[in-house]
């Protein structure tokens, strides 16, 4: 079974549940390359994106407790997934870390040069708190810095999961018909432009901004 065929099956169950809305997602049709940076609510996150745009050949990176589960990781090896490795494990030094977090940079970097669809989290986590928080994440600064020339970069919104059971907030409220809204929006000149001329923390804050606001500025 491929990607294409599971990620249709994965939407056709995920809209028993979920009222999905999508919109900007023309932005992803054309004949660019696409590095995708969503804001991470909840941990189906990921899922949901990949079965909206089943079409779009996003090669996803996903932390190593989800591409070891049998279920999860089966889906995302299909998806040709960019494993990411606990970089908080006791085992590993600061050093080991750095040099962990560049070298996925690189391979984000080297994989849009060669024209492949990219997405990641730049917070690298579920959140916690009621704000999205990139703090001083280093991946999408990185990767933005060395952006190439053929690529766009389409920033992702998702809002309706932040108090579902996938999520860490509460209250959890159960609700059999969830609204989950997805918002594609092309800024691949604001981050061109932020990555050259501002800061990591500044960056980041820019892209927190952005994910942070009702969507409607």
């Amino acid at each position: 079974m491929n990607r294409y065929t599971i990620g249709k099956i994965v939407k056709f169950f995920f809209h028993w549940h979920y009222d999905i809305r999508v919109s900007g997602e023309e932005l992803l049709r054309d004949e660019s390359t696409h590095l995708v940076l969503p804001n991470h609510t909840a941990y189906i996150d990921p899922l949901i994106l990949f079965s909206e745009e089943w079409w779009l050949p996003i090669r996803p990176m996903s932390d190593e407790l989800f591409t070891r589960h049998w279920f999860y990781g089966y889906i995302l090896r299909k998806a040709d997934v960019i494993e990411v490795p606990d970089l908080n494990k006791s085992s590993m030094t600061r050093e080991e870390g750095v040099a962990a977090a560049a070298q996925l940079s690189r391979i984000a970097i080297d994989s849009l040069a060669e024209g492949k669809q990219i997405c990641f989290y730049p917070s690298g986590h579920v959140k916690t708190v009621d704000k999205e928080i990139i703090g001083n994440r280093r991946m999408a600064y990185e990767v933005c810095r060395e952006l190439p020339e053929n690529v766009r970069v389409i920033l992702c919104r998702m809002r309706g999961l932040e108090t579902s059971m996938w999520s860490k907030l509460k209250p959890k409220k159960w609700k059999w018909r969830r609204t989950v809204t997805m918002v594609f929006e092309d800024h691949t000149a604001d981050v061109r432009t932020w990555a050259q001329t501002l800061t990591r923390r500044e960056f980041n804050e820019k892209l927190e901004n952005w994910y942070n606001d009702d969507g409607r500025n």
